[in-house]
């Protein structure tokens, strides 16, 4: 399994190195494409009555080149993003147009005084069967909203202020995780699902300060690390599909019923698919998706079918958890199980939910609105999670801190394989002792 792991990372990492700069608002090298008309950027100036957006263009060209000016209004872009009309037919819905010759500098501004607008921009030769940029330096800017916020498209204002506070409010759930695993280790009583649980709170932490450094360096220099924030979401899908397990194995019965996890192949070998299948998607919706056309990654493909597997995930953890809940006999178990369903289900469904809600959204606020309903759902998610594993509430129904059988004192198990030789061991303990309290019991009725 480590082997099949190592090649997903490896692939991975290959694959962010061709990410490009397409999300960057400060475009930098060559570029070349294979058509005579493709899509080059998009940016949204906000609207100002005082300052006004910023475009320069520092470009050499083989062969002079045309910049075409497109925004979001009906007939223009909408239009052209994604139709299959003639290079000569596209650029007639243009709003603008620069001739780009062989060293090409020129700075644009943009006059949005009643509202923001999303402005695209495509390059042409209508004339070749291919375009080339030699060397460019291309920035676009809003001068108006000040010095950490100026780099961001408006559709991305307030992202870096965002990735702060979760950033925050993840770090300090995870040392409060990591306080109780610490006391729970020292007494020996550190059940694998919390180790389990704690890495996977770890990486979900970790994700959110790649986008922060990312987003943090964008603010600078409006180019940012783009491979860092593949890489974040890379992280944040492996810390996603850890959390399906938990919520799957304890679904199962696992530690409540249960001291094996069913199905546990099954369940590592479905991880595995999923987990790869999730980076193969989470790599093309950032670097196929077009999105001179889309706003979120939902809107595509990929995203799309994210969130059906998503689906079936909540589909799975209904199953197991409703076919637990009827086999259970104590009140109390069924009761969480309950409590289990409803939180979960909830975290795993309104995704999808909320994405369709998002459609009927303007495309410029769809992009935030998405990435705070999400990280608000993932941190109440992981806040239900760490309040079931609190020790003094599991030991309602969780059978958390398991008792050594041959002392009677609370033992570590440092894994789910310590874990399940001590079940198989304790099943063999409680059948021997069974039988013999049996024997006694017979014994006594034959003296009577």
């Amino acid at each position: 399994m480590t082997k099949y792991l190592k090649a997903v990372l490896v692939i991975s990492l290959v694959l962010l190195i061709t990410v490009n700069q397409s999300s960057a608002l400060r475009l930098q090298g060559s570029w070349k494409r294979s058509s005579n008309w493709d899509y080059f950027t998009k940016f949204c100036f906000i609207k100002s009555s005082k300052q006004y957006g910023n475009l320069t263009f520092v470009m050499e060209t083989k062969n002079s080149l045309t910049v075409e000016f497109f925004d979001d209004q009906k007939g223009s872009w909408d239009d052209v993003g994604s139709s299959k009309d003639s290079c000569a037919k596209k650029n007639s819905k243009a709003k603008n147009t620069r001739t780009i010759t062989s060293h090409f500098q020129e700075t644009e501004t943009f006059k949005d005084v009643k509202e923001s607008h999303m402005w695209y921009f495509s390059l042409s030769d209508c004339s070749a069967k291919s375009i080339e940029i030699t060397k460019m330096d291309v920035h676009l800017w809003n001068p108006m909203v000040g010095k950490y916020s100026q780099e961001f498209s408006c559709e991305q204002q307030g992202l870096l202020a965002l990735n702060i506070v979760y950033f925050i409010f993840f770090t300090i759930l995870c040392l409060v995780q990591l306080f109780v695993s610490v006391k729970l280790q020292r007494t020996g009583d550190f059940h694998p699902i919390l180790r389990f649980f704690l890495y996977v709170l770890i990486l979900r932490t970790a994700a959110l300060l790649m986008n922060l450094v990312h987003f943090g360096s964008f603010a600078q220099n409006g180019i940012g690390s783009p491979g860092l924030i593949v890489l974040a979401a890379i992280v944040e899908i492996i810390s996603q599909i850890g959390f399906f397990l938990i919520i799957i194995a304890i679904a199962l019965g696992w530690t409540i019923t249960v001291r094996n996890i069913p199905h546990k192949k099954g369940l590592l070998l479905g991880s595995l698919v999923f987990l790869i299948l999730f980076i193969i998607l989470i790599i093309a919706a950032y670097t196929v998706v077009d999105y001179g056309t889309q706003f979120i990654a939902f809107e595509a493909v990929p995203g799309i079918m994210l969130l059906i597997f998503r689906l079936g995930i909540l589909g799975i953890f209904l199953f197991f958890a409703i076919k637990s809940y009827k086999n259970e006999a104590n009140e109390d178990k069924k009761a969480f199980f309950k409590k289990l369903m409803f939180i979960f289900g909830i975290w795993l469904g309104l995704v999808p939910l909320f994405v369709f809600i998002s459609f009927g959204i303007n495309g410029l606020y769809r992009e935030k609105f998405m990435s705070g309903f999400t990280y608000t759902i993932d941190f109440l998610a992981f806040i239900s999670m760490v309040y079931l594993l609190w020790p003094s509430v599991s030991k309602d129904y969780f059978k958390i801190i398991p008792p050594s059988l041959s002392t009677g004192e609370a033992q570590e198990l440092k894994s789910g394989s310590d874990w399940a030789a001590l079940a198989d061991e304790g099943s063999t303990s409680t059948s021997s002792s069974s039988s013999e309290e049996e024997e006694d019991d017979e014994e006594k009725v034959e003296e009577l």
